[in-house]
C-alpha cells in the first residue's frame, strides 16, 4: 500500500495536537503536585472546550488502520479492527475523502457481522474474499510474510 496525502495530513494534524497537548499537560501535572484540584478541574474543562481532539473516533480509526497497513507493508488497505457501529459513518466518510477505493476487512471479532451490514448500509459493496499479504509482518519464527484472509469491500463515492 502506498502513502496517501489525505491520511498523511491527518497524521501531521494529530501529531501537532498531541505535541501541544503534552506541553499543556505539564501545567496540569504541576497543579496536581501542588494539590490545586480546582485548577485541575478548570484545566480539564478548558481542555475539553478550547482544545478538542481534531478528529472523531471514526476518523481516528480510519487513520489508525491506514497507519497499521503501512507499518505492516500490506498490499491492500487492511482493516483488522472494524469501528463500532456509531463510528462507522465517519470511518467510511474519511475513506471516501482520502480516495480509498477498496478495503479488505480481516477483522475476526464477534461484532464482524454488524460491521459488514454497516458497511453495506453505507453504500459499500462486498466484492468477495481476498487475502492480504503483510510484507513487513512475519509470524514468530517465520521469514515468510504473514497472510490474512479477508473480505474486500469497494468504497463507493457516495452512500
Amino acid at each position: 500500500m502506498e502513502k496517501n496525502t489525505y491520511f498523511e495530513q491527518m497524521r501531521s494534524t494529530a501529531i501537532a495536537y498531541n505535541e501541544a497537548q503534552a506541553i499543556r499537560e505539564k501545567d496540569r501535572e504541576a497543579m496536581k503536585e501542588s494539590d490545586d484540584w480546582d485548577g485541575v478541574k478548570a484545566f480539564d474543562e478548558r481542555e475539553k472546550n478550547e482544545f478538542p481532539y481534531p478528529f472523531t473516533s471514526g476518523q481516528n480509526k480510519a487513520l489508525v488502520e491506514y497507519d497499521r497497513s503501512l507499518r505492516n507493508g500490506a498490499d491492500a488497505f487492511e482493516v483488522d479492527d472494524l469501528p463500532w457501529d456509531y463510528e462507522l459513518a465517519d470511518f467510511v466518510e474519511t475513506l471516501r475523502k482520502a480516495g480509498i477505493a477498496a478495503i479488505v476487512v480481516t477483522d475476526e471479532s464477534t461484532g464482524l457481522m454488524v460491521g459488514i451490514y454497516g458497511l453495506t448500509n453505507l453504500g459499500c459493496t462486498m466484492n468477495g474474499l481476498k487475502t492480504v499479504t503483510r510484507a513487513d509482518d512475519h509470524r514468530f519464527g517465520s521469514k515468510e510474510p504473514e497472510r490474512k484472509n479477508g473480505i474486500e469491500f469497494t468504497i463507493s463515492e457516495e452512500a
